[in-house]
């Protein structure tokens, strides 16, 4: 389909942010009016943002404004040629939400029913058995040797053999992809203090499953085994797979109409316009720097989708980190002031030198120093540390915001997952990146939270060798 001046207008003003799609959406469904000061109520948003993201659907032809200021009241009123285009985007944002409502619902109706076969194990043994071997969800239960104890009909499927044949067996006897991924999911809760997890693995048969793993202790309080609940997610990858390839012809078809609105902007600046006013001219530059910003962001959105490490080619040089720590947290010192947040900046008094690629490091840190502004709380601090160890550099984001609950640590880095606590704006990528780029260059990255405590974000790089300094 051809970029009409309406699609592009649509993409340019509905689509490029959450707030203006929760609007449109509110609007569209409730076929209601509100004030600013209203929609900023129901949409836990301030003012301004609710103003400002208002106006813009106004100037899109979307919403009707009758006032002014914070007293002025918008409706839905979407101009006749933008009314299919509407009613296809409303479809999309209600298909994903109900397929997301969906999965909660599901996790959250597994781990009720992980939780009541549990007690079952404990006071009844055999109407546990009973009622494990007519559910449809993958059960098993394992001692701590790696042994099984049980087993339901649609767990022994995942190895290829009937539940008879299988209990009393070690999983090292068992040639099956979901076998050695298991024993260490059990090695871990071994250990004290026997943590629960819950895990997705990817089998080496192509297949993913997700496993939420217990551990189950006897009267005496002595661990004595785990169990399991599994569930096959091979259809759930294959249609975020499908998704992300409908965000990539998207993100690609974004990239033409920047690049003819950035040519524009430089022409007017180069004079191929003819003569025009220094107010014109500082419009232009602000059209020029912000479609290089989009575009820039499209990129990134495209190479997390596609890319198997998400991260370009690396152009690596020599640089000292706490350069460029000082000049991204300079940037921000003015959204810091903004919130009354206190930023401390506490560098190594000697150089930390790095071999990397700086463009995508400085992209690092300002996705952690983004987010530690974005969620942290008014009046809160942060801190920012670099220092060096025997062989890497260290780099130290903490805030004090909302936190991480603990069970969705070993998540935060998955590609288009947000945390619970998480609100506002988001896609859910920015902390992929910050993974992808730190292992590209053979480092590591690592968090710890508390809720309403904030978070802190540990980043480690390989230390370079100073460089050679030569006398003339």
């Amino acid at each position: 389909m051809p970029l009409t001046p309406e699609i592009r207008t649509f993409l340019r003003e509905v689509l490029d942010t959450p707030l203006k799609q929760e609007l449109l959406v509110f609007f569209a469904t409730n076929q209601g009016m509100d004030t600013v000061r209203g929609l900023s109520v129901w949409l836990g948003r301030t003012v301004a943002e609710v103003q400002a993201a208002a106006e813009a659907l106004v100037q899109a032809g979307l919403l009707r404004r009758q006032g002014d200021d914070e007293q002025a009241v918008y409706s839905y009123h979407p101009a006749p040629e933008l009314v299919g285009l509407v009613e296809a985007f409303l479809h999309l944002y209600q298909s994903a939400r109900n397929q997301l409502l969906q999965e909660l619902e599901q996790a959250r109706q597994q781990a009720q029913s992980a939780w009541e076969q549990l007690r079952a194990l404990q006071w009844e043994q055999s109407r546990f058995r009973l009622v494990l071997s007519s559910m449809t969800d993958s059960v098993i239960v394992l001692l701590p040797d790696g042994s099984i104890s049980y087993l339901n009909e649609a767990c022994a499927r995942w190895f290829g053999d009937r539940p008879n044949n299988l209990v009393g067996k070690s999983l090292s006897e068992i040639e099956a992809p979901l076998a050695p991924v298991l024993l260490q999911g059990i090695a871990e809760i071994t250990r004290p203090p026997h943590p629960a997890i819950a895990r997705e693995w990817s089998l080496s048969d192509g297949a993913t499953v997700r496993a939420n793993l217990m551990p189950v202790f006897n009267g005496q309080k002595q661990f004595v085994g785990v169990v399991g609940i599994l569930m096959d997610a091979t259809p759930i990858r294959r249609r975020e797979k499908e998704q992300q390839e409908i965000l990539t012809v998207l993100a690609h078809d974004l990239k033409s109409p920047l690049t003819a609105i950035r040519g524009f902007a430089l022409s007017g600046l180069r004079g191929f316009l003819g003569q025009i006013s220094p107010n014109a001219q500082r419009a232009f530059q602000i059209i020029a720097e912000q479609s290089d910003r989009i575009h820039a962001m499209v990129q990134q959105m495209v190479q997390v989708m596609t890319d198997v490490h998400g991260v370009p080619t690396l152009r690596p040089i020599r640089f000292d980190l706490r350069e460029c720590v000082q000049n991204i947290a300079s940037v921000y010192e003015g959204q810091c002031a903004e919130r009354n947040l206190t930023l401390s900046v506490v560098l190594n008094e000697q150089p930390v030198w790095v071999h990397a690629d700086r463009e995508l490091v400085e992209r690092v840190i300002a996705n952690l120093m983004s987010n530690a502004i974005k969620y942290n709380r008014q009046g809160g601090a942060i801190r920012v540390r670099v220092y060096p160890t025997d062989s890497q550099a260290v780099l130290e984001v903490e805030d004090t915001g909302v936190g991480i609950p603990p069970s969705e640590l070993p998540f935060i880095f998955r590609r288009f997952y947000r945390a619970s606590t998480a609100s506002g704006e988001g896609s859910g990528v920015g902390l992929s990146f910050v993974r992808q780029v730190v292992e590209a260059h053979g480092g590591h990255v690592e968090a710890t939270s508390s809720v309403g405590q904030g978070s802190l974000f540990r980043i480690a790089l390989p230390l370079a060798a100073e460089p050679v300094r030569i006398r003339r």
